[in-house]
């Protein structure tokens, strides 16, 4: 019986020191110029590896008024991401390289046609007017669902609108996220000791420094110069 009780008891302190030794990360990313930096992928590793856990339900990105939006989306690897057309045209979702240059091969296939909506309301930017199909036609699949499993960036296109790019980064670990309009994101839980914050920009021609982080017991802020700096993107 005491051999019990001291094993439960050390279960418990083991449960209570795991939930303490957690912490939260604020990460500041600039770029080169110093100001806030946008739509950067953050991802944190501790020296302990832990597999991220897909998202719960499927991610939805929606083609609406000839874009992807968000232009970015993260997920951790796993997940199954949902495209969903919202515009008065056909789109297709593919896969694309990343980066200016084309150089960072897509981490996943991705091919698919979406119908237009029906009685959809005509984009804002309507530059392809005149190449649309009629509005008003009868829907058939308007949206459709991928897995994704394989860690790493995807760019997304469209055979028909070639203007149209987004990008969705699928992360390999649980601590991850995209930077806000003022460059910063907040991360929770991040495991105490030492870990690595990486980051990820598809404008980016280099690899970014990795910065080694000591997470404690308290809150850490880490603050991120870009070595480049990312080109402002059409509304």
């Amino acid at each position: 019986m005491n051999q019990l009780l001291k094993t439960l008891a050390a279960s418990a302190l083991a449960a209570c020191g795991f939930m303490a030794h957690a912490a939260t990360v604020t990460v500041s990313v600039t770029d080169k110029d110093g100001k806030p930096a946008a739509d950067v992928v953050v991802l944190i590793d501790p020296a302990q590896k832990v597999p991220p856990r897909p998202a719960a339900a499927p991610v939805v990105i929606t083609q609406q008024d000839l874009r992807f939006v968000p232009f970015l989306t993260v997920v951790p690897a796993g997940s199954t991401v949902r495209f969903v057309n919202r515009d008065a045209y056909d789109h297709h979702v593919r896969s694309t390289p990343s980066g200016p240059l084309g150089a960072i091969p897509a981490a996943s296939a991705i091919e698919l046609r979406l119908d237009a909506v029906a009685d959809a309301a005509p984009p804002s930017r309507d530059e392809y007017a005149s190449g649309g199909p009629p509005r008003g036609r009868k829907s058939g699949q308007t949206s459709a669902e991928v897995r994704l499993s394989n860690a790493g960036p995807i760019g997304l296109g469209c055979h028909i609108h070639g203007s149209m790019r987004g990008q969705i980064y699928v992360a390999a670990t649980p601590w991850h996220g995209k930077t806000d309009a003022n460059g910063s994101l907040v991360l929770e839980g991040v495991p105490e000791g030492a870990a690595e914050l990486s980051l990820w920009h598809p404008d980016q021609l280099s690899e970014q420094a990795v910065v080694r982080l000591q997470v404690g017991a308290t809150a850490v802020k880490s603050d991120v110069q870009l070595n480049f700096t990312p080109r402002r993107r059409r509304n």
